[in-house]
């Protein structure tokens, strides 16, 4: 474990690299400790907002810690300090870099995680996080698949956990593609195919959608499945 006794972050790791693969942006994850209250970092009016009406206190403490995490991780990988980083959302909820200058970036956060990409700007990309939970996955399948899509992963091989976490990486992986294209889940999932390789393993290619080229990194750690994205010129 990886733990800095000052900043409290752990388990801080390019999850890409660790499952072997190369040529990514850059990349960082790591989880806030619940048991350590995020007390040493102030917040933007718009992020104290946002907490400020979350009713859940587990919520709004991960949120919290996120708020700190993102901070941290986009100050190892750019350099400079944690409380430099300065960040905006576009009008469509994109977040935006300002401070370090000249970087593209993504972000995702779930329960105590928190993942963030860099990559130079003016580079697209999108990263999405889920922690892999049982669920039935079938009746989401016709909200964000094609025909063609949907009937390939549901005749795919492979016992009911394999299938589960192929959902989540399906599923991460064209959040990551819609976030790259700055609409978000409303620029419409099924226009993201994924490949079907995903539904044997983690891994690293290229999938065309919205008339583009995106090349893709999906990683399994543990209970995480994370996707990464970034669009060709």
């Amino acid at each position: 474990m990886n733990k800095d006794g000052n900043s409290q972050i752990i388990n801080v790791i390019d999850p890409f690299a660790r499952a072997g693969l190369s040529g990514h942006p850059l990349c960082r994850m790591a989880a806030w400790p619940l048991s350590a209250p995020c007390t040493d970092l102030s917040f933007t009016a718009l992020e104290a907002e946002r907490l400020g009406r979350m009713k859940s206190p587990r919520r709004k403490e991960e949120m919290a810690g996120s708020f700190a995490l993102r901070r941290r991780l986009i100050a190892e990988m750019a350099g400079g300090l944690a409380e430099e980083v300065d960040m905006i959302s576009t009008e469509d909820g994109a977040p935006l870099l300002l401070r370090p200058a000249g970087w593209a970036m993504s972000l995702a956060n779930k329960d105590a995680y928190t993942v963030v990409a860099l990559s130079r700007a003016t580079a697209e990309i999108g990263v999405d996080i889920e922690i892999v939970r049982e669920m039935d996955w079938r009746p989401t399948l016709s909200m964000t698949c094609s025909g063609a899509e949907r009937a390939e992963f549901e005749g795919a091989p492979g016992d009911p956990a394999s299938k589960l976490r192929a959902f989540y990486r399906m599923w991460t992986l064209k959040e990551a593609v819609l976030k790259c294209t700055g609409r978000g889940f409303g620029a419409g999932p099924k226009a993201v195919e994924t490949p079907w390789e995903l539904f044997l393993s983690h891994g690293a290619g290229t999938l065309q959608a919205f008339g583009g080229t995106f090349d893709f990194w999906t990683a399994d750690t543990g209970d995480v499945v994370v996707s990464l994205v970034q669009k060709r010129d």
